[in-house]
């Protein structure tokens, strides 16, 4: 493995890219959440017996919604002050073998968060999805606590492309929400694995491919390297063991 590290960073930050919310834009996520609560609603009554009312639906969706913005705040927050300690980058020669497939994007991105809603689909109860939110909580928070005092990065030339396509115009775009200085260990995974076993009872093993797309699409974007996924994979089972 090899294991490179960066120089602390003395300069101020100047710019954090927080932005004012538009009264439109808060329009947009008030309609979005209701909207969202009549989709997992239908959903979950038509294809997991749910017994959630569309009530109790639109009040999960509405505490979830704030939960996640208010949680990316503070994720965002740690990747744009995590510069007092040496970067590390976690590189293996098999990571030099991987190609880049921009196109894995939309895997990584999208379906990720398609997936994840697919856990609201099989509630049983509010308390249940108390339980999932709080898990969901203590991930974000240690992941925050290693990205602050233990950043890391992919090597920087994986960033070094043309955006030509549509997905490497996309991928440009999320990876400018980010600093890329929280690679490991990977969130993604750690949220798939979560997820992942959160959905085994109703989708029995056939969840665990969830795991793999993401861990596929992790390596394939660039986004991470080999030795930052099983470490994710790891934490997103202890937490999921640790509550359940």
């Amino acid at each position: 493995m090899v294991v490179s590290r960066g120089q602390k960073s003395d300069k101020p930050i100047l710019h954090v890219p927080y932005h004012n919310i538009s009264p439109q834009l808060v329009v947009l996520l008030y309609a979005s959440i209701f909207f969202l609560a009549i989709f997992y609603y239908i959903i979950g009554t038509l294809f997991f017996n749910s017994p959630l009312t569309f009530k109790e639906y639109l009040v999960f969706t509405s505490v979830l919604g704030v939960v996640i913005v208010g949680g990316y705040q503070l994720f965002f927050w740690t990747q744009y002050h995590n510069t007092k300690f040496k970067t590390r980058c976690y590189r293996i020669w098999l990571d030099d073998l991987i190609p880049h497939i921009p196109s894995f994007i939309w895997i990584y991105n999208l379906s990720y968060y398609v997936i994840i809603g697919l856990v609201l689909v099989t509630l049983s109860s509010l308390e249940q999805g108390l339980y999932y939110i709080f898990g969901g909580l203590i991930l974000l928070t240690v992941h925050c606590i290693i990205f602050y005092f233990f950043p890391s990065v992919v090597p920087a030339h994986w960033r070094d492309y043309k955006a030509a396509s549509k997905a490497q115009k996309f991928l440009k775009f999320v990876q400018k929400l980010d600093r890329g200085r929280n690679c490991m260990p990977s969130m993604h995974m750690s949220v798939a694995t979560y997820v992942s076993l959160l959905l085994l009872p109703a989708l029995s093993y056939y969840s665990f491919v969830f795991i793999a797309l993401i861990g596929v699409s992790c390596l394939l974007v660039k986004q991470h390297t080999i030795p930052d996924i099983a470490p994710g994979i790891v934490l997103g089972w202890l937490v999921y063991a640790l509550l359940f």
